[in-house]
């Protein structure tokens, strides 16, 4: 928290009244522990929006948003520890169902961020494509299953961002020391706080060497897709990212899932097979974006893709992804606000 506060000269901002354009809209930022949300302070800063930060963790949180007199509250869901996750977006649930003031993202996009099994659950109940996953909350279900899968198998820690609480596991033996593990002591994700584990269930998913995943985004109406860069064996984390034009299947994809469930701020990995098929790995509402700056580059120049309406798709070039995407979650959520009204 301290490393990250000091690398941000936004860290310590907590309001901003420029109202540039007259639009008479104030928009709250919910601070994250990771200072992430000065991503949303840089966008209104240079959009002109005026706005207020308020720390969901402090005492007195809920007069301070009452206080605040802003129009909507902006998210960016902790990923750092278990229990300030579930804190955030407790609270995030309470601003919108209690105090009646919308909080972007929505409540389905914040309800799977970082909680790899709900997300495993709700794909399944969608029939959306994924790959084959199970989840185990018994022990002696997790172990006899463990006697006949196929290997290699991925376990994947509920929480945990990038490939931190991800391992290919090669023999029955570690996959049965894996469980042990995760109904006793529990597990740990890489780099993260070795007191907070993660026990009394575990996610395993199928294995599937031969793919190329692409990293699709969605924001308000602009799409952006590129291929995510390798590192040994994985994509996530890798400090890697390849340009290309993500096709219209995924592009149509992306449309199909955001658009369905009502989503606005998306971002959406996806696994294509050597068979054409593609099966959504994870979800993220929000993300770092410290590798590609830019989300979509068509001869190395960026830009967004927008859906006309006979689903019909048309590049357009500009700086669509600035902050981490957080300009344009401003400018939708404004957008938003302005078509209530």
């Amino acid at each position: 928290m301290r490393v990250r506060a000091r690398q941000s000269p936004l860290a310590s901002v907590t309001s901003g009244d420029d109202d540039r354009h007259g639009g008479g809209v104030r928009l709250g930022i919910l601070a994250n522990r990771a200072s992430y949300h000065t991503h949303y302070v840089a966008a209104c800063q240079e959009m002109g929006v005026p706005f207020r930060v308020v720390d969901p963790a402090v005492g007195d949180w809920q007069r301070q948003i009452k206080g605040a007199g802003c129009d909507l509250w902006l998210a960016w869901p902790d990923a750092t520890l278990s229990h300030w996750a579930k804190m955030y977006k407790d609270r995030c649930e309470l601003i919108q169902s209690q105090l009646g003031v919308p909080v972007y993202p929505g409540p389905l996009e914040r309800w799977f961020y970082e909680d790899k099994i709900r997300l495993a659950d709700w794909l399944q109940a969608t029939g959306l494509p994924h790959p084959r996953t199970w989840v185990f909350f018994h022990a002696h279900e997790a172990g006899a299953f463990a006697g006949n899968c196929e290997l290699p198998i991925v376990f994947k820690l509920p929480f945990g961002a990038g490939a931190t609480g991800v391992r290919i596991v090669h023999s029955r033996r570690q996959l049965r020391r894996l469980i042990r593990q995760a109904f006793g002591r529990g597990h740990v994700a890489a780099g993260h706080e070795r007191r907070d584990r993660q026990r009394g269930s575990i996610l395993l998913q199928e294995y599937l060497p031969q793919l190329r995943e692409w990293r699709m985004v969605r924001i308000g109406d602009s799409y952006f897709g590129h291929p995510k860069g390798r590192l040994g064996q994985f994509h996530s984390g890798s400090g890697k990212v390849e340009w290309d034009m993500p096709g219209k299947a995924l592009l149509d994809l992306l449309h199909q899932v955001t658009q369905g469930h009502g989503m606005r701020s998306m971002s959406m990995d996806v696994f294509e097979l050597p068979d054409g098929r593609v099966l959504i790995n994870e979800l993220q509402t929000v993300f770092g974006a410290s590798v590609a700056v830019h989300q979509l580059k068509r001869d190395g120049v960026p830009g967004r893709m927008v859906r006309d309406v006979a689903g019909d798709w048309h590049f357009e070039s500009g700086d669509f992804a600035r902050n981490a995407c957080a300009t344009a979650r401003v400018m939708d959520a404004v957008q938003q606000i302005r078509g209530r009204g």
